[in-house]
């Protein structure tokens, strides 16, 4: 009799699990290990409208396990109403979970997400958890929500969704536009869903608000009205679970094909199907709408009271656009809103390689900071280098060029000689001054006695032939030395200096005549090296003075004069005085030898 027991025990357990299995419900479905029972802190069951294949299943169930955390076991039961909405079908789900909660430990909290699961907890509540408190999420009506959360044990997140928000975004899209069109269908959920749509006639007067129920239309006549639509309409997609053939859609399915055939954008106000067809718009994230829901369900673990913890009736939502539609459409992201989410997006090549691009730009910053400080450095070096240059330069400038005459100075005078000593030619001294110079710097200042010894430079600049080059020795004291020992040429460059210095001068304001004393030495003849012949000028230019200046003299002139001491001065001359007097003396002493020798034979 135990045995007969046992088995029929079983039977009725494997009968049981065949028929959630044939209905869709699957008992304790958790993705995760369960915890052990030494780390649970709570247990809470997850009832689903529909099955985990559908779109927004899963995003629920993340939102929940994230808000839950890893203490709290989390199971679930699938009423799967998209593929099964009979009475029979409820009756099947109800007995199933009623076998199920007397099999399992009590929950502490029940979470039910979507219209379906909120109307079925809420029918059987007294039989199945009368006592444990309930949490609702996803649920699209929101006046039963209302009266549901009058009970102290219930509370929840309403699934309020924001048409007003996406038809306007539209009007900007489409200005033209005439009509907004709702496609979706005769289910729990679409007959919530209809209420809130036909509600925005009243919000948007300009606008007709039309329906496409497509419970109601042959797949093709869905399609076929769908595709008639123009930018005078603006395409909502509510939803669409079956058409009137008895063609079951899951949402991609749904979205895919009448995004194919719409010559128009189909615009979206949930996050299912989104990246299958919809452009976008303001969408409820039901990964959010369940987050909160879970959060609700820890604070009441936590010790929270039910009846403490307010519905929310304005779930999460976000601006969501799928920019392969927004390509198919040209419809730029300038045009949405600025914290928009986009998907599908393409990367560009900067997005692409942003740190790439980034770190090379930092790269060539550096690089391009460091060439330039470089490139400064290196013009203040060059800049230092010609100031260094050119102080080098006027330092040479002034060691062999007068600073005020632009003339070769005495330095350049002197070793000019001495070179033309070496090369053994003959060349000639000039040496001349301005004629009182002095009363010049007195009357005038010595501005005016600049301006004239710059005048009187720039005039013996014009003699300059290649053979006449000269000089400033000191104040107005100026040489000149010509490759020519001729007489007659040498007069010919003293007559012509003495004219142009003898031209009239600006001085103040009045032109006045320069006198000029000049004094000529030639060598070899006036001087054996720079000093003699420098000196030899200087003497013949202060005759030229001594008898009444403004002329020129030759040093020869002066030397007739006193020839006998220049003479007597000489070495060489001494030499041979010296010689003649001993060869004399010679002569005297050999003529008195003879005339000693024959003076006995005269007697």
């Amino acid at each position: 009799m135990r045995e007969r027991r046992w088995i029929q025990k079983g039977c009725r357990i494997f009968f049981a699990i065949a028929l959630l299995i044939c209905v869709g419900g699957i008992p304790a479905y958790a993705e995760e290990p369960v915890p052990d029972a030494g780390e649970i802190t709570g247990r809470v069951l997850f009832i689903s409208s529909y099955s985990y294949a559908w779109e927004t299943v899963p995003e629920q169930i993340r939102g929940i396990k994230e808000a839950l955390g890893a203490g709290v076991q989390l199971d679930y039961q699938f009423m799967d109403t998209k593929n099964v909405e009979t009475a029979e079908s409820e009756q099947l789900f109800y007995q199933t979970l009623t076998y199920y909660l007397k099999m399992v430990p009590a929950y502490d909290v029940v979470i039910v997400g979507d219209d379906a699961a909120f109307q079925f907890a809420m029918t059987y509540r007294d039989e199945l958890f009368a006592q444990t408190p309930v949490v609702f999420e996803g649920v699209n009506n929101g006046e039963l929500a209302k009266k549901a959360a009058a009970d102290p044990l219930v509370t929840g997140v309403v699934e309020t969704l924001s048409y007003e928000n996406t038809i306007t975004l539209a009007k900007k899209l489409y200005p033209d536009a005439r009509q907004v069109v709702g496609i979706l269908d005769d289910t729990v959920t679409g007959e919530g869903e209809r209420k809130e749509f036909q509600y925005y006639d009243t919000v948007f007067p300009e606008l007709d608000f039309v329906e496409i129920d497509a419970s109601k239309l042959s797949q093709e006549e869905l399609k076929r009205q769908v595709a008639a639509l123009g930018e005078e309409s603006i395409l909502v997609y509510i939803m669409c679970s079956r058409d009137g053939d008895g063609n079951v859609y899951a949402a991609a399915e749904a979205i895919q094909m009448l995004s194919d055939v719409a010559q128009i954008p189909m615009f979206s106000i949930v996050s299912h199907g989104m990246g299958k067809g919809f452009l976008g718009g303001e969408i409820v994230s039901q990964e959010q709408m369940g987050k909160r829901a879970g959060e609700m369900a820890v604070q009441i673990l936590e010790g929270t009271d039910c009846a403490g913890i307010s519905i929310v009736m304005e779930p999460p939502k976000v601006y969501c656009f799928d920019e392969n539609v927004m390509r198919r459409f040209g419809i730029s992201a300038s045009k949405l809103p600025g914290d928009a989410v986009i998907i599908n997006h393409r990367e560009t090549f900067w997005e692409k390689n942003r740190d790439t691009i980034r770190a090379t730009l930092v790269i060539a910053a550096v690089a391009l900071a460091m060439v330039a400080w470089l490139a400064v450095d290196n013009m203040r070096r060059r800049k230092m280098n010609e100031v260094i240059t050119r102080a080098n330069e006027k330092l040479s400038y002034s060691a062999h060029y007068d600073v005020l005459t632009h003339l070769k100075n005495r330095s350049v005078f002197m070793e000019d000689i001495r070179q033309r000593i070496v090369s053994g030619e003959e060349f000639t001294v000039f040496m001349y001054d301005l004629d009182n110079f002095k009363r010049v710097n007195d009357t005038y200042g010595h501005n005016t006695g600049d301006e004239v010894l710059r005048e009187v430079a720039l005039r013996s600049l014009a003699v300059e032939d290649g053979h006449f080059t000269p000089y400033r020795l000191a104040g107005d004291e100026f040489v000149a030395l010509i490759d020519c020992g001729d007489y007659r040429v040498i007069e010919r460059y003293a007559s012509g200096l003495m004219e142009r210095l003898q031209k009239p001068c600006r001085m103040g304001e009045e032109d006045e005549t320069l006198g000029v004393s000049l004094g000529i030495a030639v060598w070899p003849e006036h001087g054996a090296d720079a000093t003699e012949l420098l000196a030899a000028a200087d003497a013949a230019m202060y005759t030229v003075k001594k008898n009444g200046k403004n002329g020129y003299a030759f040093y020869t002139a002066i030397r007739k004069k006193s020839q006998k001491s220049w003479f007597m001065r000489s070495k060489r001359f001494r030499k041979y005085v010296i010689i003649w007097i001993f060869r004399s003396s010679m002569h005297r002493t050999a003529f008195l030898r003879e005339w000693v020798a024959v003076l006995p034979n005269r007697n």
